[in-house]
């Protein structure tokens, strides 16, 4: 037995539904203006640096708006050593010039590119340290569709 030269013959189409993602808000996302008060185990001393890297996030989609809670981890780090903190985050909300509930289906939420970029120096006063930054990233808004497509599924 051998195998098929030609698969994709009009007799082996077929009606198929796939399950996929509608995009329906893609946007550059500069959020400036961000401060974050957060407590660390000793006071620190001068200089001192932060890290900020993202661990997660959830999302709210209402309407036109999508409204962002992050889960941070803050690495300080001075002469004596680091120490971290998890802190928790939540962003202005951000606006798509569509209403993202007018479409039905489970709604999917995605960022890539994300960056988080300290602005000046961060400051300490006794125990509590405050950083100043800017959110870059690109959001993406996508509901899950259903498609019927018209084709063939080839052996190999």
């Amino acid at each position: 037995m051998g195998f098929l030269s030609d698969q994709l013959v009009q007799e082996n189409f077929q009606d198929h539904r796939l399950k996929t993602l509608k995009v329906i808000c893609k946007e550059k996302i500069q959020q400036p203006n961000n401060q974050i008060t957060y407590g660390v185990p000793g006071v620190p001393i001068n200089p001192f640096t932060v890290r900020i890297v993202p661990l997660s996030f959830t999302s709210i989609v209402d309407q036109d708006k999508v409204f962002n809670t992050w889960q941070l981890r803050i690495t300080t780090t001075d002469t004596s050593g680091s120490a971290n903190a998890i802190v928790t985050y939540r962003e202005d909300a951000v606006v798509c010039p569509v209403d993202l509930t007018q479409w039905p289906g489970q709604t999917v939420v995605q960022k890539h590119d994300v960056e988080f970029r300290l602005i000046g120096e961060p400051t300490a006063v006794g125990q509590l340290v405050t950083v100043n930054f800017v959110i870059n990233y690109c959001l993406v808004v996508a509901k899950e569709v259903l498609l019927k497509v018209n084709g063939a599924i080839p052996f190999c």
